[in-house]
């Protein structure tokens, strides 16, 4: 008789996710309470069997046929189309999109799979992938064109090319500057350093930063020429013909 209730339970269940399609459904749905009951068995049986599975978590379940068992597919299909219909803050304008704003409403299995499927997509030139600094940020290409019309570069061309305001903005240098000030411990960064950080052209950061020397917000060093290598060398700005390795912005607050 066990063995017929587990079988019956199996094919209850069965057909229920049949019906229910690639949404499944919960353990709840399911009719299945606590862990010792025939059907919790039966669920168990059919996992073991790779007849079902679970797309989202522990707790909160969304059993599958194993054919709607796709985290991969459904992570791209996601991110995919977050990216195509986020709001933009201003008709016709570029943004980017983080990871984690890409991967909204990815759940469970799904959310486990988000790098693979970006690296996927990025491979299949259906997102754009940009860096900034440490950063990666995404767009879509056809977001890439409504916003730059013509000019906008092939999938080809944009993939892994850094990305940069055409100027600076003060609070994100003095973000990047106590980035880098928290990570090595001293308030003398080398500008190289802050540069990297930012991912904005050397001679942009240069420009700006003579320019809150000028207004007194930030304080140029020499540091040691000598012992220095030549990436902390690129960031050296020519000052009373001395070269300025390092750089202080003052804390007015």
């Amino acid at each position: 008789m066990a063995k017929e209730s587990l079988e019956f339970k199996k094919k209850e269940i069965h057909t229920k996710l049949a019906k229910a399609g690639p949404g499944g459904m919960t353990k709840g749905g399911l009719g299945i309470k606590g862990t010792g009951s025939p059907g919790a068995k039966a669920l168990e049986l059919l996992e073991e069997g790779r007849e079902v599975a679970n797309l989202g978590t522990p707790k909160k379940t969304r059993y599958v046929l194993i054919e709607f068992y796709r985290p991969l597919e459904l992570a791209c299909e996601r991110i995919e189309g977050n990216a195509n219909t986020a709001p933009s803050s201003r008709p016709g304008s570029l943004e980017l999109l983080s990871k984690k704003e890409l991967e909204k409403g990815c759940e469970g299995e799904i959310r486990k799979k988000v790098d693979e499927a970006l690296d996927r997509l990025v491979k299949e030139r259906k997102l754009l992938k940009f860096r900034r600094g440490r950063l990666h940020y995404y767009v879509h290409p056809d977001r890439l064109k409504g916003a730059l019309g013509a000019e906008a570069p092939s999938p080809t061309e944009a993939t892994e090319q850094p990305f940069f305001p055409a100027a600076l903005g003060k609070p994100e240098v003095l973000s990047a500057y106590r980035r880098v000030k928290e990570r090595l411990g001293y308030s003398n960064v080398e500008i190289f350093e802050l540069q990297q950080e930012l991912g904005a052209p050397m001679e942009q950061v240069k420009t700006f930063l003579l320019e809150e020397n000028r207004k007194g917000n930030a304080v140029l060093s020499l540091g040691d020429w000598s012992l220095s290598s030549e990436e902390t060398r690129s960031g050296a700005i020519e000052l009373l013909g001395r070269p300025h390795l390092l750089v202080r912005f003052i804390d007015r607050a």
